[in-house]
């Protein structure tokens, strides 16, 4: 319970911007400290044969582009208070959430109507109908990223790589962890919500799976973070091999990109600053030009992701012009 008051507490006092949704998914954005964040809200629901579970999930991890604007955006304004509202049992768990706003309270809530979609629903002036809970004192972490998640996303990678190897013949790790530490360099740089963070190291060592191992990682594979954004940010990163040629195969995946958040975006430009490195010696001069023509394609369609990757792509394709 800890963690959902972290959330709670750093909005908490704070100018909404805009209210977004995307399914059963509401964005809050958001004034902290003269920087904009984002509050993502997920109405999740399970059920079966161990209970039934209604409750809310929370990270900093934008909605894609695909969002849209809350009926109620521009209707909030400074949210003053938070009040949780809880019903837990052995095979039950129901939550409910208040915010108390300057011009009145909203609660956030699950639609009762089973054939209702979405059930994420805020209406104004609505009562709890849920016991109250304590508020805790928590904040969100401080660090740059998750060391454990990073540990363990890496060792999802190196498993699923297996023995392959680089076209320089060096272990497969080599390049993921390359790719990882221009992510992780670009972050401390120029900086994401811890949340997102997570998202684009865990992308960049896992970017390859799907495309080059037997492994598919969906949504249910044992990823470390949010395991949803993480597959969905794979997927993106992956070619679809049964398009026709490599051309289309590439600007597929970079449309498919940039339906996704900046953290995972962001990757591909990583992935490139990595192997502008030394061509392998079987390259001739027109397999070079075609792969810095690409490189420049990445950049034209994905550099708003982050401009620190964005410059330093930049200056390696020029750098690599050397080689021709």
């Amino acid at each position: 319970m800890s963690q959902k008051w972290a959330y709670l507490n750093d909005i908490e006092g704070c100018e909404v911007v805009d209210i977004y949704t995307l399914h059963n998914l509401i964005e809050l954005t958001y004034v902290k400290n003269g920087k904009s964040k984002s509050l993502t809200i997920n109405f999740h629901v399970a059920g079966g044969s161990m209970g039934y579970f209604e409750f809310f999930k929370f990270d900093n991890i934008p909605l894609p582009p695909t969002k849209e604007k809350h009926p109620l955006s521009g209707v909030f304004k400074k949210i003053v208070h938070i009040n949780l509202y809880a019903k837990i049992g052995e095979h039950e768990r129901f939550e409910e959430l208040e915010l108390v706003c300057e011009e009145g309270s909203y609660l956030l809530f699950f639609s009762e109507d089973e054939e209702e979609a979405p059930y994420a629903k805020i209406e104004k002036g609505k009562k709890p109908s849920l016991p109250s809970v304590a508020h805790m004192e928590a904040s969100l972490p401080k660090e740059l990223f998750s060391v454990e998640f990073f540990k363990e996303n890496l060792a999802f990678a190196l498993s699923a790589h297996g023995e392959q190897k680089t076209p320089h013949g060096l272990p497969y790790s080599m390049h993921l962890l390359s790719v990882a530490s221009e992510v992780m360099n670009a972050l401390y740089m120029e900086p994401l919500s811890f949340d997102e963070n997570n998202v684009a190291i865990a992308c960049a060592l896992l970017h390859d799976i799907n495309e080059d191992t037997p492994t598919k990682i969906t949504k249910e594979s044992c990823l470390s973070g949010n395991a949803e954004v993480i597959a969905k940010g794979v997927q993106a990163l992956t070619k679809d091999k049964s398009l026709s040629s490599k051309e289309l195969q590439m600007r597929d995946s970079l449309d498919r990109l940039k339906q996704r958040q900046k953290c995972v975006a962001m990757v591909k430009l990583a992935d490139r600053i990595t192997n502008l490195g030394v061509p392998p010696k079987h390259w001739d001069d027109a397999k070079k030009r075609k792969y810095l023509k690409e490189a420049e394609f990445i950049l034209e369609e994905l550099g708003y992701a982050h401009a620190y990757l964005a410059n330093k792509l930049h200056e390696k394709i020029e750098a690599y012009e050397g080689y021709l």
